[in-house]
Parts: structure tokens; C-alpha cells; sequence
């Protein structure tokens, strides 16, 4: 299947008042702006550093890669409510005339020139924010492995696949632009899409996980819990205050107005969105907590099932690694869900205690906002070394040591031993199946 190569334009991404001359402060947006949970901008969590990763008497021979979608736009729920702060937004600035409220000048200024018309029909569609990230990343990546990762494309030499969205596929097109430039991209032959995918998208056909954990509502009582928490109600009320509302806004609404100061963000880079001068660092970070309860118990430590499923993606890598004509290069597009599940089924980021409503820790390192952002990604390089095969790790390309190995190259052999039962003990019928006693 070859995808051509052809101008996307948003219509309605971002209104004109947004491509004014560029706004740069410091203020304490920079604060909030770390704490935006699964939107938060992949520009402030990747690794700059984009050099050769060498070690002495190893060579990179191969990269197996998968890669969040770039920065998107909003759900069809979520532009509907966006659109609906243009109320709020003249409630804000009157109620600034009459006093109230803690604004300065310039906050207001950005607040009276906000707009918003985004069409529920470009739901979920890459920005052109995620269009760059996805070309950057794919350069950056081939001067970290230029053995590994060709500059040349060959479809024996490189696999791509995405699942079947329009964020995922668009993220695969703009990463080999990266890889190749734009007109040999033109030849690149992606694996068709498929709507059931059980390596890219495990937990959308996985019945049993759908049934136990995604509709089951205790899988949110944490999270509920804390939304009607002290903490959340006196943020509720110091947001409410900032902007010069009479009564304490409902978590609906300030929520809203968080969701929206993430997807701007990360929309534009110069641009500051009005709706996050509604938040300092401390209140940021208790909206990012009340996120991030959804989605430990969804999609990490939460449940047991969760994870598990995940063994279909690492399966796959090992079997990849194995084979002796294969495609050096494997690059996959996927999404939050499926990044979040995978680096638990490594044990990454898991917190010395499950996370409660009972209060926010605030040193903990499951924290989306620096784990799963736009363009979230994790590489496997698989090493050829004198003293044998070896597996280096990267995940928003930082090269990161797993638990399980004692140094950041760790032996393709010692990996598979951990992960026996993931590589051949990975029944994905019988683990989502639903039986009698389930239904």
C-alpha cells in the first residue's frame, strides 16, 4: 500500500488571531505547562542530544520502534465543549471589568482576542505540530543509529504500519519525510491498516479487559473520589477566584479549561493559550493527578489483565529480532493506550504504592504528563557485540535501563529469559476471551 504524499490543511485547526506575531514569556506558564498529562507537548520532554549512540565493540543492527501519534486535535466531545468557552470567556472579561478577579492586562489581552472553531468533522486529525515532531523524531533517530535506520529506503530494509486512524497514518507518512525528504517518501510501502489489531492495538478487541476494566466503573473510583475531594474542591474555588467568578465553577468546566490550555499548548509554539492563565503549578498539577488516577487504574499497574495483554506487542519485537531476513527497521504508529500498557508490561515507572484520592505524590514516576506525551515513543536497538547480542532501550529517546538488566545494554538472552512467558506464553484469545462466569 503506498501512501501519497499531499498538502493537509486544517481548515479550522486554529483561528487567524493564533498566527499573530509570536507571544514569548516566562511567567508562570512554564510551570503549568510541564503538568499537562497525556497533552502534554513532546518539545519539552525529548532528548536533545541527537548523536551517534556508540559503545565500544557493539555495532546497531537493528531498531524495532513504537511511536504515539503526533499532537492531534480534540475528540468530537471535547471540540464541542472548547467551543462553548467563548461564553465563559466574555463572563471572564466582564467580570474583570468590575474588579474582580486576579488577571493582569496582558492575560486579558489574549483572553479578548481567544477564539475557537475547530469542526467536529477534523476530530482527532493531526495538527501540524504533529506533523513536525513526527519529521524531526525520524531524523534525530537516524544520526542516534545510521546503521540500523538507512538513509536509503528499501522496502526489504524497513516496515511500517499504522492502525487505521488518520492520526496514526498521517504520524507514519510525516516520520520516513524524516527519514527520506518528501519526494522519496513518495515510494514508501506501509502494511495496510487493520481495524482489529492485536499488536497495535490489543485492548480494543481484548473482550475481557474491555468488560473488567475499561466499563467497569471501579476502575474510576479513585478518581471519582478525589474529583469530589478538599483538594480538588479548594482548587475548584482558587480557579474560580483567579478568574473573577462569583461561584465556584464546577470540576466540569475546570477541567475544560485545563484540557483546552493542554491541546493549545501543544498545538503552538509561541503561542500562550488564555485558558492556562486559570492555573498556577499547584493547581495545575491537581488536574494532572486527577487524570493521571484514570488512567494508572486503566491502563497501567491498576490491573493485572491490563498489562498482560501487552505481551502481544513484546512478542512480537523478540520474534522480530529473531529473524534472519527481516526488515532491519520497524516502526510502528500507535496511540496513548498502547505506549502507557507496553511500559507497564516492562515495569517501568511503577509508583512504591498504588495511586489513591487519598493525596497527590508528587515525587511519583508514573506521571503521564512526563511518560506519555504527544509523540510518546519507545525504541528496542538490537546491538551486535563481541561477547554477543545486546538490547539498548529508549523511551522519548532517552536511553533508559530496565529493572530487569543490570546495565542499560542488556543481553538479548537475559531479556528473553525475563520475558519467557510474554514470548511464548502470550495466548491472547484465551487471555480476552470472556467466559460464562464474565457475562
Amino acid at each position: 500500500m503506498i501512501i501519497q504524499i499531499m498538502n493537509f490543511h486544517f481548515i479550522s485547526i486554529i483561528v487567524a488571531t493564533f498566527y499573530q506575531v509570536p507571544e514569548i514569556t516566562a511567567f508562570s506558564f512554564n510551570d503549568v505547562r510541564n503538568h499537562l498529562g497525556t497533552r502534554t507537548p513532546y518539545r519539552f520532554k525529548y532528548n536533545k542530544d541527537d548523536s551517534r549512540i556508540i559503545f565500544p565493540g557493539c555495532k546497531d543492527v537493528r531498531i524495532w520502534m513504537i511511536i504515539r501519534h503526533g499532537t492531534r486535535l480534540p475528540s468530537a466531545e471535547d471540540i464541542v465543549g472548547i467551543n462553548t468557552l467563548r461564553d465563559m470567556k466574555h463572563e471572564i472579561l466582564l467580570s474583570h471589568k468590575k474588579g474582580q478577579g486576579e488577571l493582569n492586562s496582558e492575560q486579558l489581552k489574549r483572553f479578548d482576542k481567544w477564539s475557537s472553531n475547530i469542526v467536529v468533522e477534523e476530530e482527532k486529525y493531526l495538527t501540524h505540530e504533529g506533523q513536525d515532531e513526527m519529521i524531526l523524531l525520524a531524523e534525530r533517530m537516524q544520526k542516534r543509529f545510521p546503521n540500523a535506520i538507512k538513509s536509503k529506503y528499501d522496502n526489504n530494509t524497513f516496515y511500517f504500519k499504522y492502525t487505521a486512524t488518520q492520526r496514526a497514518q498521517q504520524s507514519a507518512r510525516y516520520f520516513t519525510i524524516g527519514l527520506f525528504e518528501k519526494k522519496n517518501a513518495q515510494t514508501v510501502i506501509f502494511s495496510p491498516a487493520n481495524k482489529v489489531d492485536p499488536i497495535l492495538r490489543f485492548y480494543k478487541h481484548c473482550d475481557k479487559w474491555q468488560k473488567q476494566v475499561k466499563k467497569n466503573p471501579n476502575t474510576y473510583k479513585e478518581q471519582k473520589l478525589f474529583g469530589d475531594s478538599r483538594t480538588m474542591n479548594d482548587t475548584l474555588e482558587i480557579v474560580s477566584r483567579k478568574l473573577g467568578f462569583d461561584k465556584v465553577l464546577s470540576l466540569d468546566k475546570v477541567n475544560l479549561m485545563y484540557v483546552t490550555c493542554g491541546y493549545e499548548t501543544s498545538w503552538l509554539k509561541h503561542y500562550i493559550s488564555p485558558w492556562c492563565h486559570g492555573f498556577d503549578k499547584e493547581t495545575a498539577e491537581v488536574l494532572e493527578y486527577y487524570h493521571d488516577l484514570k488512567h494508572y487504574w486503566m491502563d497501567s499497574y491498576g490491573h493485572n489483565l491490563t498489562y498482560r495483554q501487552a505481551c502481544m506487542a513484546i512478542k512480537t519485537m523478540f520474534e522480530d529480532f529473531k529473524k534472519k531476513n527481516y526488515p532491519h527497521a520497524t516502526f510502528l504508529f500507535a496511540h496513548s493506550g498502547t505506549l502507557l500498557k507496553i511500559l507497564t508490561h516492562l515495569q517501568l515507572y511503577k509508583p512504591s504504592a498504588p495511586l489513591t484520592a487519598d493525596a497527590i505524590d508528587k515525587n511519583r514516576t508514573w506521571r503521564t504528563s512526563d511518560i506519555d506525551c504527544f509523540a510518546s515513543n519507545l525504541a528496542f536497538v538490537l546491538y551486535k557485540c563481541e561477547d554477543g547480542d545486546k538490547v539498548l532501550v529508549l523511551h522519548q529517546e532517552k536511553v533508559i535501563k530496565l529493572p530487569m538488566c543490570d546495565h542499560e545494554l542488556c543481553p538479548l538472552a537475559d531479556l528473553e529469559k525475563h520475558f519467557y512467558e510474554s514470548i511464548y506464553n502470550c495466548d491472547y484469545s484465551d487471555m480476552c476471551s470472556l467466559d460464562t462466569t464474565d457475562t
